[in-house]
């Protein structure tokens, strides 16, 4: 079996005409995006065709039925392939759910003041990356999120200045072993190679994110069908990640379970009249809800959208709440900016961004895909903001302590905060 190492290199990736696949496996459907790399385009690749299934096999970051699952990949690479005219052997592969954690964790090396090089840098990185070895884990990344040399902490690029001291805050984000090579398993079953695991949280950022939002501070939360993720940048760097497994699933289950009919008639009731606002225009209107008959069978049936919106919105203010308190309870809550990117498929329900601003107590806007114009009608929308950034990712150019040389495949770090309250007053002043 293929294992998850990196063979595409930032080398390749730069290379005019190298193509590029991304794979999505979520909840409530996989994606496949195929590009070409075109240094001369504002987004750094032509788009060649996409393809996309629903989700069999696989719930909440969670593997249920690997045989579904290798079924569903299978038919969204090959309509992927089918638009885009281009066989591919591997893909960039997305990966989600509860269990990928990301924890801060910090480490200082002694200079004897000299001037810091990038093996200085490298050497920072390795000493916090072989803290508390966590098992059963892999480690997808590890992002320098601030750098200190002696006593400043304001420090994004260390590399010539002169000191005694180098420190790193290091954001590390790992998964479980098991979930890794299972979904690594189900790749291979459809005869791809996995490239790269990139956390899906950090590519929907990615995918969503304009640059200055990457640069001077932003939340990305990704309102997807079977959970609800949420990242933090700040430095231009992926600082923090959480999941909740909760998301557009839950809502469209309430509405089958408040009204008893099918799942599919659900979501179809979700997605044609559902929203959130409970003070928005055409609540009044009378729209058509098949409920499930003595005989097992849909029967005709009408309902006030009003009825409809007073089941979606507890839910949906339930997830914001739940991902305030995942805010509340981060290391990094003193300092979060502000500026807060809503996308996901469930994004683009009525109503969610208002709730979303409501709950969180902060301006939110509706984040599509940066490349939208690019990736066409189809796929220039929040459902496929994951997909397009796995495609940007290495493209972004974040620096990943796990991907330099000689660097464990396998690490963790227990969450070191000393570095992080000794950066807080400098970020609040600049952020």
């Amino acid at each position: 079996m293929a294992t998850p190492s990196q063979r595409l290199t930032s080398n390749q990736l730069s290379r005019a005409g190298t193509v590029v696949a991304a794979l999505d496996i979520g909840s409530s459907k996989i994606a496949c995006l195929i590009g070409r790399v075109d240094p001369g385009s504002q987004a750094g690749f032509a788009f060649m065709g996409g393809g996309r299934q629903q989700s069999r096999g696989f719930n909440g970051g969670t593997i249920t039925d690997i045989e579904a699952l290798e079924r569903s990949i299978r038919l969204a690479v090959e309509d992927a392939e089918r638009e885009a005219g281009e066989r591919i052997d591997a893909v960039i592969l997305g990966v989600t759910g509860p269990r990928v954690s990301a924890q801060l964790t910090e480490a200082q090396i002694e200079l004897d003041q000299k001037e810091i090089s990038l093996r200085d840098v490298h050497k920072v990185w390795k000493a916090a990356l072989s803290r508390d070895l966590l098992r059963d884990r892999d480690l997808l990344g590890a992002f320098p999120v601030m750098y200190g040399v002696d006593d400043q902490d304001d420090v994004r690029d260390p590399v010539g200045m002169i000191g005694n001291r180098l420190r790193v805050l290091l954001n590390v984000v790992t998964a479980p072993t098991s979930l890794v090579k299972n979904l690594s398993e189900c790749v291979n079953r459809a005869h791809l190679k996995v490239d790269r695991i990139v956390p899906s949280a950090l590519a929907s950022g990615a995918g969503s994110l304009i640059e200055d939002e990457v640069e001077n501070g932003a939340i990305c939360i990704d309102f997807g069908g079977g959970v609800t993720s949420v990242s933090v940048f700040l430095n231009g760097a992926p600082a923090g990640l959480d999941l909740i497994k909760v998301g557009g699933g839950n809502i469209t289950g309430d509405i089958a379970q408040g009204i008893g009919t099918t799942f599919a008639a659900a979501e179809r009731l979700k997605t044609v009249y559902g929203t959130a606002d409970l003070d928005g225009p055409g609540l009044a209107e009378r729209i058509e809800a098949p409920r499930l008959g003595d005989d097992g069978r849909l029967t005709a049936c009408r309902m006030a959208r009003g009825d409809l919106a007073r089941m979606i919105n507890p839910r949906v203010e339930e997830i914001f709440e739940m991902v305030g308190a995942c805010l509340v309870s981060s290391p990094l809550y003193p300092i979060l900016p502000r500026r807060t990117v809503l996308t996901g498929g469930t994004s683009q329900l009525p109503g969610a961004r208002d709730v979303a601003s409501r709950i969180l107590d902060r301006p939110v806007r509706l984040g599509r895909p940066v490349d939208a114009d690019l990736l066409g009608e189809n796929f220039g929308i929040p459902a496929f903001s994951t997909a397009a950034g796995l495609i940007r990712y290495s493209m972004r150019g974040f620096a990943d302590a796990s991907q330099a040389g000689g660097m464990s495949a396998k690490a963790g770090a227990s969450p070191g905060r000393r570095v992080v309250y000794r950066v807080l007053n400098w970020i609040r002043e600049n952020f």
